[in-house]
């Protein structure tokens, strides 16, 4: 398997990773041109040239993944010079280590008209679908080419059993009678987001019914629901507007605000 199948394979199993490729090199140098897998583990693939200039690379790339955050890194291969490290060949090489993160994995539970509408735009954006219900009719991919995981069982809580949660998933719970038992499931989950739709009197009556049973208010206010952002939305393809906006909103970390307001300055 050369280097460009590994990155493929790397993708499609949805791990970071990252890359380094010589972009400069100026003297003696063990390669002037080179590329090298970095997993999150420090396993590698390829080379840049091997010695100690090599694990420094490693090294900046492992950081480079838990941060995730490319960046370009410079090393003069003399220990003579000041900030060089141990080595004699005398150059120096330039590279630059692309981080190339997980695809952000969204799990749609309750494959309806929302849920339809949510994986066809979740796909145009390269996340990693995941489809699960206790209908085998909802969840098939005929129906959900797209998903690249399909769970069902009749108690849908069963089927969720079999899905891999992280910190890189998002939830979204669309079902058609199963969201106090579902929720009741994934807040107990390590997860990036939590966000079920329905009305503010559903919600509010889901949550006291958990918080009854023993959950803790401060997981329940971490849960987006009812889900979406405020812009008028009314159809299927509407609402999964505003559900992955919503989305975006808390996985950049952003305001939401109007760019208007935001970017634009005052006009007199």
């Amino acid at each position: 398997m050369n280097i460009f199948e590994e990155i493929v394979q790397l993708q499609k199993n949805n791990e970071s990773f990252a890359v380094a490729t010589i972009i400069a090199s100026k003297g003696s140098t063990p390669r002037h041109i080179g590329k090298m897998i970095v997993k999150k583990d420090g396993q590698i693939k390829g080379t840049i040239g091997g010695g100690l200039a090599e694990s420094f690379v490693i090294q900046e790339a492992i950081h480079a993944i838990k941060n995730k955050q490319s960046k370009t890194v410079e090393y003069t291969l003399n220990s003579d010079e000041k900030g060089g490290i141990k080595m004699y060949c005398g150059g120096s090489l330039s590279l630059f280590i692309e981080v190339i993160p997980k695809r952000t994995r969204v799990i749609i539970i309750g494959g309806g008209h929302v849920g339809q509408a949510v994986a066809h735009l979740a796909k145009t954006l390269d996340y990693q679908i995941v489809v699960v219900d206790d209908r085998e009719a909802y969840a098939n991919q005929t129906v959900y080419p797209m998903a690249e995981e399909l769970y069902t069982h009749e108690d849908i809580v069963k089927a969720l059993e079999k899905v891999k949660m992280d910190d890189n998933t998002y939830v979204l719970i669309f079902t058609k009678d199963s969201d106090e038992s579902v929720l009741r499931y994934v807040i107990q989950e390590k997860v990036a987001f939590i966000g079920m739709i329905g009305s503010g009197r559903k919600v509010i009556k889901t949550f006291n019914k958990l918080h009854e049973e023993g959950i803790k208010k401060a997981a329940l206010d971490k849960v987006y629901a009812p889900l979406g952002l405020d812009i008028g939305a009314e159809t299927p393809e509407e609402i999964a507007i505003s559900i992955i906006g919503e989305m975006m909103k808390a996985k950049n970390q952003s305001s939401g605000k109007s760019l208007k307001d935001v970017k634009r300055k005052k006009f007199e």
